[in-house]
């Protein structure tokens, strides 16, 4: 929203833009995820490892990526559709951890099943607030500036008058 409290909607040729971002990060992010599958073959009924690997890093650079982009880089039309969006979604894959799932449970390894449900669930939790403490530079020192807290679904409408599209309040410093 705008500080007059309208919805902001970018010009149609900005919305196929967009539209192509992630649709471009989506097909790369797709590939990534099938070379994962390729390289790390499961024994049948074993531990699903490249599901596992790729929800778990998924949940990693999304963590770095959205907070990079909301709270770090200068504005930015297409970075978040892109990488966030596209990429991310196109590699990671909550579907074939709920079917591998059921799979298990299907052939009696109910115990595997509890176990990949439960160890991605935290890992990925995990791996997302890594990711996130990286970008802000809790791991990694970055310099201590203070910056603006945007709207975290702005999807890169920028707002004219509202630093970098968001709610305008200042992190604590």
């Amino acid at each position: 929203m705008s500080p007059s409290g309208t919805v902001h909607q970018p010009p149609p040729s900005e919305s196929v833009l967009r539209i192509g971002a992630i649709a471009v990060g989506g097909a790369l992010g797709t590939l990534a995820r099938y070379g994962v599958e390729r390289a790390l073959v499961a024994a049948p009924n074993g531990f699903p490892w490249a599901t596992f690997t790729v929800n778990v890093t998924g949940s990693f650079l999304l963590g770095l990526i959205v907070t990079l982009v909301v709270e770090r880089w200068p504005p930015t039309r297409f970075v978040r559709p892109f990488a966030a969006i596209g990429f991310c979604g196109g590699f990671t894959t909550f579907s074939t951890l709920a079917v591998e799932s059921v799979q298990r449970i299907q052939h009696g390894r109910v115990g595997l099943a509890a176990v990949y449900v439960a160890a991605s669930l935290v890992a990925g939790m995990v791996a997302a607030f890594l990711g996130m403490a990286v970008a802000r530079g809790r791991l990694l020192p970055l310099s201590r500036q203070r910056r603006i807290v945007p709207d975290p679904d702005d999807l890169g409408e920028l707002h004219r008058g509202s630093g970098r599209g968001g709610t305008g309040q200042e992190a604590p410093g």
